[in-house]
């Protein structure tokens, strides 16, 4: 007996269903996978402990990076909003054609030559996709390395590398001798975070390992590659501002000096002559002993200003986080 339209109907469409949702599953996984498929960081949380450090050569004193807007907590080669879309110039150096300017949402932001080749790194504006502007949650970044003949040689998304989803802003990088070094900045008052923001970071990113954090509140916008260390501070307005003096092979902080105000721009005008220019619009000069030889200390050459300046007068900005 042939089974009536009205009792296969039902059944026909259930199977249809069935078969879409399956699809459709299958779809929203591929999609997932595509829009993240970029190998995992597995150690992101417990670093190796040690990099690989050469500490001649490759520093900021042989080739000094390009910082167009040194007054902006973000060391960029873009000028113009850091919200919504179309809304930034380019003000870096030529980029080869081989690079692009944009991989999805994410915008060239920082173009570096080093180790040979171009050292690129895009970030998400704000408003665009998962991070807002006033909200905390991480915008999205990944760092590329292009050989001089245009080839790439490695991408790393670097919220993988990254100690928390919140409240972390990269506001500089380097690549030395096959290391990538960056700040996890704190975004605003290291408070909102629970004082775990603003450590330094090495990565390996050809290996895709995590070779070193330091602790938190070590560096906000700008440090320096010198020899065997890096230089960085940390400041934000009413919290304590401090100069560290990092060793590159093991993140560990062999010398903090306090001041009176953050700083924000440094200056190698010898080479071992460190000038650094802090928020009240004092600027402090050291000596840098030993830093090619792995004995680095911070000597100050003026006498001890802790507490004796102001906050007036400078400006935190730079890159502006509104609107126009």
């Amino acid at each position: 007996m042939t089974p009536s339209w009205r009792r296969v109907a039902p059944m026909l469409v259930s199977a249809v269903m069935t078969k879409l949702s399956v699809v459709g599953a299958g779809l929203l996984l591929w999609s997932a996978c595509y829009r993240d498929s970029s190998p995992s960081i597995a150690n992101a949380s417990d670093p190796l402990g040690q990099a690989p450090v050469s500490c001649g050569g490759a520093d900021d004193l042989a080739h000094a990076v390009l910082d167009p807007s040194p007054d902006g907590r973000l060391r960029t080669h873009t000028t113009g909003v850091l919200s919504g879309r179309d809304r930034r110039s380019w003000n870096g150096i030529d980029v080869p054609d081989a690079i692009p300017r944009e991989l999805g949402e994410l915008e060239l932001f920082v173009l570096d030559e080093a180790d040979g080749g171009h050292l690129a790194l895009y970030r998400e504006p704000y408003d665009v996709g998962s991070c807002q502007l006033g909200g905390s949650a991480n915008c999205a970044y990944e760092a590329r390395f292009y050989s001089r003949a245009g080839r790439l040689e490695w991408s790393v998304k670097l919220a993988k590398a990254l100690s928390r989803r919140d409240h972390l802003e990269i506001q500089d990088l380097r690549l030395v001798n096959g290391v990538l070094y960056f700040n996890e900045a704190c975004q605003s008052y290291s408070n909102e975070a629970g004082g775990t923001c603003s450590s330094l970071v090495a990565i390996d990113p050809r290996a895709r390992r995590v070779l070193w954090r330091t602790a938190p509140l070590i560096s906000n916008g700008r440090f320096v590659v010198r020899g065997c260390y890096l230089i960085a501070g940390y400041g934000f307005t009413s919290e304590p501002d401090t100069l560290h003096l990092i060793d590159r092979a093991t993140g560990a902080v062999r010398q903090t000096i306090r001041l009176s105000s953050a700083p924000e721009r440094y200056t190698l005008s010898t080479p071992d002559r460190l000038d650094v220019s802090l928020y009240s619009g004092v600027a402090r000069r050291y000596v840098l002993e030993g830093v090619a030889s792995g004995n680095g200390v911070i000597r100050e050459l003026d006498a001890a200003e802790y507490g004796g300046a102001s906050y007036g007068g400078g400006s935190y900005g730079g890159a502006s986080y509104g609107r126009p």
